[in-house]
């Protein structure tokens, strides 16, 4: 039977995230194969027996630093949401989410391995298409709210077009070096996602 229980003091969950964080820095510069527990423990300043009060192994906390980055997402994600409802400059939002987003891509290496990790373990799976859902919804009711009555078809194809587009590019955008081109790169983008949301609805 494992030991392993959920910290309930403040210094217990302090520890606890102080290890996630420390094995998401170690895990991107690293990758999965190649970091070891005491890498994590070394970078946290946390003794290895201490480590495994909160996790069973190397996947075990690697699969929470996965949670974690993609939760942060979905929260990003709704505060996009409910900005863009309430602000007036759209414009302004859009542009802030896209910084944002920079920002997660740092960690597009773990991103990326724990992409192909759903495909061998079902509990990632099951998480990451649940975020998938709750990312998408989240841009549906967007859309839902600033376009009116649309179909149901066409609420969900921009939410995929907003996702898709906004994702793909952050990709690029981050493997700019000159910061002149990466703010001209983030305006366009920003004017494109604008226009979208902007302008869409009137073209029937």
């Amino acid at each position: 039977m494992s030991d392993i229980k959920e910290p309930i003091q403040k210094r217990a969950i302090e520890k606890k995230l102080k290890l996630i964080e420390s094995a998401k820095k170690v895990f991107n510069d690293k990758g999965y194969h190649n970091t070891n527990i005491k890498d994590i423990t070394g970078e946290a300043g946390i003794s290895t027996g201490l480590f495994y009060k909160y996790f069973k192994d190397k996947s075990d906390i690697y699969i929470e630093v996965g949670k974690s980055i993609i939760k942060k997402e979905i929260k990003m994600v709704l505060d996009f949401k409910n900005r863009i409802i309430e602000e007036d400059s759209k414009k302004h939002v859009i542009r802030s989410y896209i910084e944002n987003r920079l920002e997660i891509i740092t960690y597009k290496s773990i991103l990326e391995e724990f992409h192909i990790l759903t495909k061998e373990n079902e509990a990632i799976e099951d998480f990451a298409n649940e975020a998938k859902k709750d990312y998408l919804n989240t841009i549906k009711d967007m859309l839902f709210r600033i376009w009116g009555h649309e179909t149901e078809s066409k609420i969900h194809i921009g939410a995929m077009i907003i996702w898709r587009t906004i994702s793909s590019n952050i990709i690029e955008i981050d493997n700019i070096n000159d910061l002149e081109l990466k703010n001209e790169y983030i305006d366009n983008l920003t004017n494109l996602i604008y226009k979208y949301i902007e302008l869409d609805q009137l073209s029937n």
